[in-house]
């Protein structure tokens, strides 16, 4: 099995961000939210969706780990964030 060094990076509420600009796994992410929203992680800014979160309609937050050896994203990362919400996202 091939180890890889996770790395993090956060997306701010209401704002696309590139979480990292290569090739990479997902392999988890933590999301606050305050009223709802949703988080959307794209292989690609604007392309495929490959994971996505909607919040209940009450403020929390949740830590999401994904199994495996992640989901893959070929081109990039990138996390959507809806306005009442925010994210780090774990990669390797």
């Amino acid at each position: 099995m091939m180890q890889t060094d996770v790395k993090a990076t956060s997306a701010a509420a209401g704002t696309t961000t590139t979480i990292f600009g290569s090739r990479a796994r997902i392999k988890g992410v933590s999301i606050s939210y305050s009223t709802g929203g949703t988080v959307v992680l794209n292989d690609g800014t604007g392309g495929t969706a490959r994971f996505s979160f909607t919040a209940p309609a009450a403020a929390g937050s949740i830590y999401i780990a994904i199994p495996g050896e992640g989901i893959l994203c070929e081109t990039n990362i990138s996390a959507v964030c809806s306005a009442t919400t925010t994210s780090v996202v774990f990669y390797g």
